[in-house]
Order: structure tokens, then sequence, then C-alpha cells
């Protein structure tokens, strides 16, 4: 039996996305149902304890933490198949992006505080916290359960001669 290597008869991709986009989109999808969970938990907890503004508090810092980690993990997913010197000049690019993005909404927030008098500083820290945290902690949860198989090729000695000057 030969093997025969021509064009026609190579090895087709299976159908679908590769392991790394599957892994990638459950990471994404663990650490959304995290975030949204914690964010829901934030927006009735100050609803009940501030009212409007903690609702409106709440509401905008969750919404700024679902969409940095939202698009930061969406970016490693369109990039999964990508080779690990792309997907660091991807992701170092997002994150770079996202972050000047929040600093300018911090800045602009900061010049025009007193137009905003229906926020709370408090609320929203620890709302960011929160949501944060309940992403990241979903997040490790999924990437514990995902399985990612480590390899040992078997060692073969070099042949004789091979090091001889």
């Amino acid at each position: 039996m030969t093997i025969d290597s021509r064009p026609e008869h190579a090895a087709t991709p299976a159908d679908g996305p590769s392991v790394h986009v599957i892994r990638a989109r459950r990471l994404l999808i663990g650490g959304a149902v995290g975030g949204v969970t914690s964010a829901t938990l934030c927006l009735i907890g100050f609803t009940i304890g501030y009212g409007t503004s903690g609702l409106i508090s709440a509401a905008l810092a969750a919404a700024m933490v679902l969409f940095f980690y939202g698009v930061g993990q969406y970016v490693m997913v369109l990039f999964a198949d990508a080779g690990a010197r792309t997907l660091l000049a991807v992701s170092i690019c997002s994150y770079t992006a996202r972050v000047v993005i929040l600093g300018l909404v911090l800045v602009l927030y900061n010049a025009h505080h007193e137009a905003w008098p229906t926020l709370t500083p408090m609320v929203i820290f620890l709302t960011t916290i929160i949501v944060v945290a309940g992403w990241l902690v979903v997040e490790v949860f999924v990437f514990s359960r995902l399985r990612i198989g480590a390899y040992d090729t078997e060692y073969v000695a070099p042949g004789k001669g091979e090091f001889e000057p």
C-alpha cells in the first residue's frame, strides 16, 4: 500500500471551525456569562441600595467592562488560527486601542463630571471590580475544562558520524 501525495488526493480540512477557534469561542461565551451574571447582580443590588443613580452608574460601569473584555476576546476568536507573532501583535493592538478608548472616556468624564451628577463613583468602582472578577472567574473555570493536548515526541539518538568533525 502506498500513500498518494498528489494534490487531488490530499487530505481536506474538516468542515467547521478549528479547535483553536472553538476554544476561543468557549472562553468568550464563558467570560460573557460570568460578566453578564455579575452585571445583573450589580444592577439589582445597586438599584436597591442607591435607586436610579445606582442603576445608571452600575449600568455604565458594567457596559464598559463587558465592552472591554468582549471586544478583546472576540479579537482572539477572529485570530485564533493565526501564528503566535500575529496573535501577539493583534492582541497588543486591540488592548492598546481599548485602553485608549477607556482612557478618553475617563478623561471626558473627569473634565465634565459636574454635568453627570447622577453618577455615583463608588458604584462605578465596585461594579467594575465585580464584573471583571465575574468575567475572569468563569473564564478561568472554562479554561481549566478545555482539553489542550501536550505531546512530547519520542527521543531519537543522533546517527553515527552526525556530530564528528
